[in-house]
């Protein structure tokens, strides 16, 4: 579990850290503070810096678009991986990039951009020679710029970058994740991925909790399955949810009882699947009527607990904030909570302790 974090050189955070972090963590902040960039920075690390959860941040924003327009040529200085870097653009060669990890530790990831200059020796053999920025020069013929991630002194290419993005292939062996995780998005997960998490959960212990929290809001809910939707063509590849309710005969799509009940199904789906890993949600109060939102923080405490679920979500909502304080004043050891704001061109972290979090809120002070 992360007991503190440092982000540097990554999205809008030229250098943040988080001195403590909890079980569960809440993090609030105007619009373009970087909420949801932190979930990133913690899914990217969380990830041991994936090639392919390096793409799907791109993707995931559309910073990897392209017009017909734009010359079908690229450099590698117009790599769409540059938008991960502060300022939008890539580190020079050899020099610090993205860094990632806990404050007091000595082997936090950096991901920064090498270059390796390919040569033939006389009987052949290839060889991958690694040069400074001081010996870069504009002919690419025979160079290869490469995403590269050290830790610990060991350092693993991750991409080609001189080539163009929607090419990319991923160079380097998938190291081991520093951590499982889940992330439910603003908009939920695709239909795929929460069938595959239901698989993983039904028939075990932890399918009654998935049941126990949709009865906050539907109290009659008794069961839940996944069917095929064959409707639109969609060849086995589109399973939606479908739950059972006390009095009804039939089994009802999971959407016909509302946003609340879609949004309650994700959190906890994912939640219980983040075994002794970390859950990320972004938007938590999303769907959810601000009067359940005190009960769901409390299962969300508990199961953070009990599964060994490090928890961090964002929120724009004044009743959320609300909601976890409930939670935190229940479980006083397990939360942290904190708001980033911009201020001189920085983003700036606030800590808050459970007692400055509830004085806040009875005395109305802003503090989203």
């Amino acid at each position: 579990m992360l007991e503190s974090f440092q982000i540097h050189n990554f999205r809008l955070f030229d250098h943040l850290e988080v001195k403590r972090l909890g079980n569960v963590n809440l993090i609030v902040g105007r619009n373009n503070a970087g909420k949801s960039t932190f979930l990133e920075a913690i899914e990217l690390y969380a990830s041991n810096a994936s090639p392919m959860s390096l793409l799907e941040l791109v993707d995931s924003r559309q910073e990897s678009w392209f017009s017909e327009a734009q010359s079908h040529t690229q450099t590698f200085l117009g790599n769409p991986i540059r938008h991960l870097f502060f300022g939008h653009k890539l580190p020079d060669i050899g020099k610090e990039g993205i860094i990632l990890g806990e404050v007091s530790s000595s082997a936090k990831i950096h991901i920064s951009v090498a270059a390796y200059q390919i040569k033939s020796d006389d009987e052949g053999t290839t060889k991958r020679i690694r040069i400074t920025d001081e010996q870069f020069h504009e002919d690419l013929s025979d160079i290869e710029v490469v995403l590269v991630a050290k830790e610990s002194g060991r350092i693993r290419r991750l991409f080609r970058l001189n080539r163009d993005f929607r090419d990319t292939k991923l160079t380097s062996r998938v190291a081991e994740f520093k951590y499982t995780w889940q992330f439910v998005s603003t908009e939920n997960m695709p239909n795929r991925k929460l069938a595959a998490l239901w698989d993983l959960t039904s028939l075990t212990n932890l399918e009654s909790e998935v049941i126990s929290a949709l009865k906050l809001i539907e109290p009659k809910v008794s069961g839940v399955a996944f069917v095929e939707d064959i409707s639109k063509g969609s060849r086995g590849d589109n399973r939606i949810p479908l739950v059972k309710i006390e009095g009804i005969d039939e089994p009802l799509p999971l959407k016909s009882m509302g946003d609340g009940m879609t949004r309650l199904l994700h959190i906890i789906l994912a939640l219980v699947n983040a075994r002794n890993g970390i859950f990320l949600i972004d938007e938590f109060e999303n769907g959810l009527h601000w009067t359940v939102q005190p009960k769901v923080w409390d299962i969300v405490f508990n199961l953070s607990e009990r599964l060994n679920v490090q928890v961090f979500a964002t929120t724009h909502s004044r009743d959320c904030v609300n909601g976890f304080d409930s939670a935190w004043n229940k479980y006083p050891s397990l939360g942290t909570f904190f708001r980033l704001e911009a201020k001189d061109n920085r983003i700036k972290v606030t800590e808050y302790t459970s007692e400055t979090l509830t004085d806040s809120l009875e005395t109305d002070v802003e503090i989203r």
